[in-house]
């Protein structure tokens, strides 16, 4: 589930009207001080400062104080100034708001190239964890270099459009402190990485003979290679040229791999791992359309050179292709590669232990696959079911719970966090509730929190906090059904199954019902506007539904998944992706590639849904499913049919 963050949450700071010496908080608030921290809240989320500038002096001295504070400051972040910022930092030196209001104020001083107040607050805390504050450091002149890791160290730790990191290396480079073989293998992985714009901002910083030839392996990189070739041959090319023939040939591979490969079969020029790079690089940009050559190009890219590491995503997609292909020598193949964290991800091993198990060897299948047993885990469910075991619940488990009265916390991070659930700023409750969290002690304090999110009715900060339950024993908590009344409503009347539309809405918004995404999702099954608009139009039962409301958000939301598991012959699995990415995603997949028939088509399908968001979603609604399936059906469940694929292609499955 994406958790929507307010817009004005995202850039920007403002001035504080009234500030003073730290005093104890109050710990409640009067009827004046709710309707004002109310109306400043709804403002702020609208990324309007003034009520939170207005209400600050009745609130300032209450636990809600610190984020009344951020309010009246955050939205206008390009008009605050140094004095202001350390007036707020005085009056609360620490907490969550005040986290959030440093890391957006040191970001705003790297802009402006302030680097005397930058140093100044910088040097007043701990170093940020972000790591483009970190690289803003790094380039703060003011600082020492002993304050700051190497900086190509840094620079390649980022995401290769993170625009203060590559500002941090054009510094270096100018000082000579970024060698001319590190700038090469960092453009190597901004081309891997698709960030063309970015790379071409470096080449400057190329030799003289290179520098003006960059453009070209971006806009026309088939050209350029050949008019290269009619000039130096194919198999002895100068080492810059060398390189550059190399991103041109990683620009190929993301929009036309079989030219990429055809060429890597060509050039003599290019050295065994520089054949194996591009080759998996093509394997990995065909297998995302579900070509058919991508693991023909995957064990050409391993031949070329066996000692070669590509990078994780690559050896994640190696395996998918793998599976698609029913090669599961390559899964074994390409889980040896990864390095030892990789490798130690439950879905590799998981694979791992499938591959083993369809190659004969089964005890060792069956070690691995027992190890992975969870009724929590989408990989867990799937290592019970290869072992035909199905999900019970534990004798005497009780059902969830029902919705239960709030009652008073003492606690104050614990209340702050669940009055920012109850005004709708979710992010920001999340942000509080996790860092309260973080100071609990063990699994009894961990459950006792989640109580009392419950008890408050804030769901999801009671669902967040029994996801960290090692082993997630707690069925009660982690699993609650608030609104069941209405859920099974909404169920019986569109035919779904009230399991999987209650894992469905688990992970769309933790039963929060005021949930809103960033690109305006709505409510407890974030249905988006226009699409509550066609099924009031197109629906008659939907045609009065109101999209803010709970019922109403309900009848929309379970309406537009029936029609998506009537389309995609019953399966829940292929009406989730839809419902997630759209009907044309999994019906456009599907065409390019059907599963054949076979209790694995389900999960080999779903491990290989391109977009990774997607993929996750799927993965959690159907986690989600089987366990509500047990909690209110009372009986063991088998987990295979929850993955099936229904009619698919013409095939029923």
């Amino acid at each position: 589930m994406r958790l929507p963050r307010p817009a004005a949450v995202l850039m920007s700071l403002a001035l504080l009207v009234s500030c003073g010496m730290a005093v104890a908080a109050t710990d409640t608030l009067n009827a004046v001080q709710k309707r004002l921290l109310n109306s400043a809240a709804s403002a702020f989320a609208q990324g309007d400062y003034r009520p939170a500038a207005n209400a600050l002096p009745e609130l300032e001295n209450t636990y809600m104080g610190p984020w009344v504070g951020y309010w009246s400051l955050q939205p206008r972040l390009k008009s605050v100034t140094q004095d202001q910022y350390q007036r707020y930092a005085k009056h609360y030196p620490s907490g969550v708001a005040h986290h959030l209001l440093r890391q957006q104020w040191l970001a705003e001083l790297a802009q402006r190239k302030d680097w005397s107040d930058f140093t100044r607050v910088l040097q007043a805390g701990s170093i940020p964890d972000l790591i483009s504050l970190r690289c803003d450091a790094a380039r703060d002149p003011l600082l020492s270099t002993s304050m700051v890791v190497a900086p190509f160290f840094l620079w390649s730790g980022a995401a290769a459009n993170d625009h203060a990191c590559n500002a941090m290396a054009r510094v270096y480079l100018e000082q000579g402190q970024i060698t001319p073989p590190e700038l090469w293998l960092r453009l190597q992985q901004m081309y891997e990485a698709s960030a063309f714009d970015a790379a071409l901002r470096f080449a400057p910083f190329l030799p003289a003979a290179q520098s003006g030839q960059l453009a070209p392996t971006v806009t026309a990189p088939a050209a350029w290679i050949s008019q290269q070739i009619q000039h130096y041959g194919s198999n002895k090319w100068p080492t810059g040229q060398t390189h550059l023939l190399v991103l041109a040939l990683l620009r190929l591979a993301a929009t036309h791999p079989a030219q990429a490969a055809q060429f890597v079969r060509t050039l003599g020029v290019l050295s065994s791992a520089d054949k194996s790079l591009v080759l998996y690089n093509s394997a990995y940009h065909a297998t995302l359309s579900f070509r058919s050559e991508s693991g023909h190009w995957y064990a050409q890219a391993y031949a070329a050179d066996p000692q070669f590491r590509p990078r994780p995503q690559l050896l994640a997609w190696m395996v998918r292709t793998a599976l698609r292909d029913g090669n599961w020598s390559m899964v074994e193949q390409a889980t040896q590669q990864m390095d030892a964290v990789q490798r130690q991800q439950r879905q590799w091993q998981f694979w791992s232990a499938v591959a083993l198990l369809h190659r004969g060897h089964t005890q060792a299948a069956h070690t691995l696959l027992a190890a992975l047993e969870s009724p929590w885990t989408y990989y867990g469910q799937l290592a019970m079911a290869t072992l035909n075991k199905p999900l019970t619940l534990k004798p005497g488990d009780p059902p969830a719970p029902t919705e239960a009265r709030a009652t008073p916390g003492n606690n104050a991070p614990e209340r702050t966090a669940i009055t920012l659930y109850h005004l709708g700023l979710y992010f920001d409750a999340l942000t509080e509730w996790d860092q309260f969290l973080k100071g609990l002690n063990g699994t009894a304090e961990i459950k006792a929190a989640a109580q009392v999110a419950f008890q408050h009715e804030a769901w999801l900060l009671g669902i967040h906090a029994s996801s960290l339950i090692r082993g997630g024993e707690d069925w009660q908590q982690g699993y609650v059904l608030p609104y069941a009344q209405k859920i099974n409503a909404a169920a019986t009347q569109t035919g779904l199954r009230r399991a999987f539309l209650a894992g469905l809405i688990r992970q769309e918004s933790g039963f929060a019902f005021g949930i809103q995404s960033d690109v305006g999702a709505q409510g407890l099954m974030q249905v988006m506007p226009a699409t509550a608009q066609w099924l009031q139009t197109h629906v008659a039962a939907a045609a009065n539904a109101d999209l803010h409301s709970v019922s109403g958000n309900l009848t929309l939301g379970s309406h537009y998944l029936s029609l998506q598991q009537q389309h995609f012959g019953g399966s829940e699995l292929l009406a989730a992706a839809a419902y997630n990415a759209g009907p044309g995603a999994p019906q456009r997949w599907l065409n390019r590639w059907t599963p054949p028939p076979g209790p694995w088509a389900g999960p080999i399908f779903t491990a290989n849904i391109p977009f990774q968001q997607t993929r996750h979603y799927v993965q959690s609604v159907l986690t989600n499913t089987v366990v509500y399936a047990a909690i209110l059906d009372q009986k063991p469940q088998a987990i295979w049919p929850q993955w099936r694929l229904g009619e698919v292609m013409g095939q029923t499955q």
